[in-house]
């Protein structure tokens, strides 16, 4: 669900970094220097990440509304079934908990990314809103999910020591009992057996199936080998079914686990329904409305709340048609879009994915590719509202995914032949990201190169029509629960038109990325780190380096016009094409998260839920270097 930030790296001898810190201060590092403008929080929808019937603490029952804000707290919304009347409780600390379930002692447990805290709401006690009740585990971030034992005790499983956790709500006691695998990162999700046993589903990498027995501490594989995926990841997800007893999917199949062995299934038992005491089903939710059913009479009830979000987290922002900005939020994925003529924002819609990692204005339409799987879909500003969908009247509509190798669709530009050319991760538990080639006649993919550069993520593109070369940057991971196989990133140049990499070089020991790339002129420019990097565009030769303010914003570098610009997390930047030599516009009043549009004169990126606006001003104006 996460963009990698670029690291330090270790660099080439004689780099003035002492040089660079003190033009930080000289007069183009000013205000002087341009003008930024918060243009405000474009998206107030909140994440939803879940929904549970629990007691209300009078005696009744209430529906909990479990949702994440990646830029402040989570928060918790207890609505009346009957009504829709909601009450909103603001956690103190975690951006979200994926793990969320009514306890036995009639109290709302949810387990946090960014910390692995329990928290826990007391619907008997709503003063005392949500409070913190501690990590059971120093090492573990996430807390993706909760069973509840036959012991009484809740448990949950994490991340990125792949373990298993407990709290026991009794007497508010928490033990890591360690890790489940000896090399994974992902215990993804768990189930509670009757037989008092938890079983764990492991990832992503080397997918397993781990047994914890709680009565004497001991845990054992009994994944079969005949389900063990031969090459590659195998895929493992476990879960109670309606009937008590505990099920997985493995490698597609749907297993049935008895104890130590496990058996295949056709079809098996799904997961219980979320019933009001009265059996009326929960057969819908989403924000800010749900649906109930009554089984006997077919009787349809809707029903609507209110709730209020602070803002949801800018994750990109991009050109589009009409001259207009459009972004992403992250968790949830919402759409919007900025006027820069009536400096007013519009929030569009959602769609399905994480977040929105690339998008391209082509023919008067925006295309918009997201995390999961690289889905491509397609926007027209032109027609009247907003229906996500797959059917010829959607907008956008959906085409499905680029191709094997695609995760994160990182970097998109637009290449020969009107042709849009696509850079992303590769799935999770696996290496070698591709680069696949979309036609906009067709709409879909026409060529597809997984590990281009062996054993690593594409994050940057750049045509130059000039050569006829596509230059771009990898970076040295591979998906989501790997580790890096490859020492360092490789910038390269790829022919389209023969369709083969020309050449892949390090240009910087140790560098783990190349996030930002444009050809111009007789040079190419590429970034590692805090430093600008000018590239011969035949031999791919390091001509010079130059430090920059900071270190470089992902896919954060373009025209303006005639100038070059770039972002940093703390300024924004010129580059002279002819010398490389780097200006400092002006530095950030906070931090630049994500980039990248530029538009009427001016450079547009997001910091947290908030959209800003950057005017540079004329040339002749006094600057300050930061080339030695």
């Amino acid at each position: 669900m996460f963009t990698r930030r670029s690291a330090l790296y270790r660099w080439l001898a004689g780099c003035l970094w002492g040089v660079a810190a003190w033009n930080l201060t000289a007069p183009g590092a000013d205000a002087e220097a341009g003008r930024f403008e918060s243009l405000g929080i474009p998206v107030r929808a909140g994440g939803l990440m879940g929904c549970l019937v629990g007691p209300n603490g009078r005696g009744g029952e209430a529906l909990y509304f479990n949702f994440n804000q990646l830029s402040g707290k989570l928060f918790l919304v207890q609505v009346d079934p009957e009504t829709g009347e909601a009450r909103q409780y603001d956690a103190p600390e975690g951006p979200g908990a994926w793990a969320f379930l009514a306890g036995p002692d009639d109290r709302i447990y949810l387990g946090t990314w960014d910390g692995g805290l329990v928290l826990r709401f007391d619907p008997r006690q709503p003063d005392q809103g949500i409070r913190v009740l501690g990590k059971p585990s120093r090492t573990e971030e996430y807390l993706w999910q909760y069973a509840l034992g036959t012991d009484g005790w809740l448990y949950a499983c994490t991340y990125p020591q792949a373990k298993l956790v407990r709290f026991d709500p009794r007497t508010d006691r928490m033990e890591d009992l360690g890790r489940l695998h000896p090399t994974e990162m992902y215990s993804r999700s768990l189930a509670a057996g009757k037989n008092g046993k938890i079983y764990v589903a492991i990832g992503m990498e080397k997918g397993d199936l781990v047994r914890f027995d709680p009565a004497d501490g001991s845990q054992k594989s009994i994944l079969p080998e005949t389900l063990r995926a031969r090459s590659g990841a195998t895929s493992v997800g476990v879960w109670q079914g309606a009937d008590g007893e505990v099920y997985a999917e493995i490698a597609g199949k749907t297993v049935r686990v008895k104890n130590d062995q496990v058996e295949v299934v056709n079809g098996g038992s799904g997961k219980a329904p979320m019933k009001l005491r009265d059996g009326r089903e929960v057969t819908a939710f989403a924000r800010g409305s749900f649906t109930l059913r009554n089984p006997k009479t077919g009787e349809v009830q809707e029903r609507t709340f209110k709730y209020a979000g602070a803002g949801d987290r800018i994750f990109m922002v991009g050109n589009g048609p009409g001259g207009c900005v459009y972004g992403s939020t992250a968790m949830p994925l919402e759409v919007f879009r900025h006027d820069p003529a009536t400096k007013k924002s519009e929030h569009l819609g959602a769609m399905p994915g994480g977040e929105v990692y690339s998008m391209m204005e082509h023919q008067g339409r925006l295309y918009l590719c997201y995390y999961g799987g690289a889905i491509m879909n397609l926007y027209d500003p032109t027609r009247t509202g907003w229906r996500y969908g797959t059917s010829p009247d959607s907008n956008p509509i959906s085409f499905g995914g680029v191709g094997d190798g695609h995760l994160r669709p990182r970097a998109m530009i637009r290449g020969p032949e009107g042709r849009l050319f696509i850079g992303s991760e590769p799935p999770y538990g696996e290496h070698g990201g591709a680069l696949g080639v979309w036609d906009p006649t067709l709409n879909k993919t026409v060529e597809n190169y997984r590990h281009l550069v062996t054993n690593q993520s594409i994050v940057s593109l750049s045509w130059d029509a000039k050569r006829g070369l596509i230059f771009g940057g990898s970076g040295n991971w591979g998906g989501g629960g790997t580790r890096p196989v490859e020492k360092e990133a490789r910038f390269f140049a790829f022919d389209p038109s023969a369709k083969r990499l020309v050449k892949a070089v390090s240009l910087v020991p140790g560098a783990r990325s190349y996030p930002a790339t444009v050809a111009a002129g007789d040079k190419v420019f590429t970034t590692a780190g805090d430093r600008l990097l000018v590239v011969h565009p035949g031999s791919l030769e390091l001509l010079a380096t130059h430090p920059l303010p900071g270190g470089q914003v992902e896919v954060a570098m373009g025209f303006l016009g005639d100038r070059l610009i770039g972002l940093t997390g703390k300024a924004v930047y010129e580059v002279d094409v002819a010398s490389g030599d780097v200006t400092v516009l002006g530095m950030a009043p906070k931090r630049v998260d994500c980039g990248f549009a530029v538009a009427d004169g001016a450079v547009y990126f997001g910091s947290g839920t908030e959209l800003w606006r950057f005017s540079p001003t004329p040339r002749s104006a006094t600057q300050g270097s930061l080339s030695p």
